[in-house]
């Protein structure tokens, strides 16, 4: 987009934060942040990057735990009221502390809608400017490292170059009737999730993967659930929630294989990986998914 048109897009979100600053959700935001392209100064950025900073309370909390366990995005009540349904600014929560890449302050609790403006048109254009480099990248992790932090993906790079596992990227077939009408599958899919969420389009992708391969899937455990009582040999796991599980699960647990829907959606192409253990042994010397 130009980068007027970025400029515009975080002028909207620093407004409607500051008319909302004294109602919840957006009383709880201490601090934004921008990074990426726009903050180096490109020309023409793709979408704005966001970081918002905010307070966890009781009622954030237990809200945020009642929509992820229905596969709805627990962010959403922070991010509607400030883009409504716009386009163009990407948001993460609460990144700074973990973030390798440099931040530019916007704006923090107490400061007017004039001092965060300030700070944003001081951010100067630099025809220069263009993506930053990213670290530990593979093939497999093309388009999906929005989603795969460079310290997980540091890991994977580790324990493949160890010889420990292969990682293989997929695209997830659409459930077929005869898929989601399987007995298993019918019966552990039932009042999970809505058919609406993403995380029942995803679970379903992973059943017709299986299933087209001959795989039980009575020997799924399926994002931290079996789906029946007994061996398991087959793993999946949606948005990273149980992927420090997964060291344990292809060696001490004898996992066959970890498949990982890093970015869960309604529509559009459903992209994995697929974990394959190669040695055990070397599997259990990394520490790769304890940090």
């Amino acid at each position: 987009m130009e980068r007027s048109r970025a400029v515009a897009l975080v002028e909207d979100v620093l407004g409607h934060l500051l008319e909302g600053r004294g109602e919840r959700p957006l009383s709880l935001i201490r601090e934004v942040y921008v990074f990426g392209s726009f903050a180096r100064g490109a020309l023409q950025p793709g979408d704005v990057d966001l970081d918002v900073e905010f307070d966890k309370d009781w009622e954030w909390s237990s809200a945020f735990v009642d929509a992820i366990s229905d596969g709805r995005d627990g962010y959403v009540p922070l991010r509607r009221p400030l883009v409504g349904h716009k386009r163009g600014v990407q948001f993460i929560f609460n990144g700074h502390e973990r973030a390798d890449f440099p931040m530019t302050l916007l704006w923090r609790r107490g400061d007017d809608l004039s001092t965060a403006l300030e700070r944003l048109h001081a951010i100067k254009a630099d025809p220069a400017a263009g993506r930053a480099e990213r670290h530990a990248m593979l093939p497999q992790f093309e388009g999906l490292d929005r989603w795969l932090p460079r310290l997980h993906r540091e890991h994977f790079v580790e324990a493949i170059d160890s010889g420990a596992i292969v990682v293989e990227r997929l695209t997830l077939p659409e459930p077929e009737i005869r898929h989601l009408l399987h007995p298993v599958v019918e019966e552990h899919l039932w009042g999970r999730w809505p058919e609406s969420s993403p995380l029942y389009r995803s679970a379903g992708a992973v059943f017709a993967y299986l299933i087209d391969r001959g795989v039980d899937p009575a020997e799924l455990r399926l994002h931290g659930r079996n789906v029946r009582v007994g061996r398991t040999l087959y793993y999946a796991g949606f948005d990273l929630r149980y992927l420090r599980g997964m060291q344990w699960a292809l060696a001490d647990g004898g996992g066959r294989e970890w498949i990982e829907v890093v970015h869960p959606v309604k529509r559009g192409d459903l992209h994995a990986l697929r974990v394959v253990p190669v040695s055990v042994s070397k599997l259990n010397q990394l520490n790769w998914l304890a940090a």
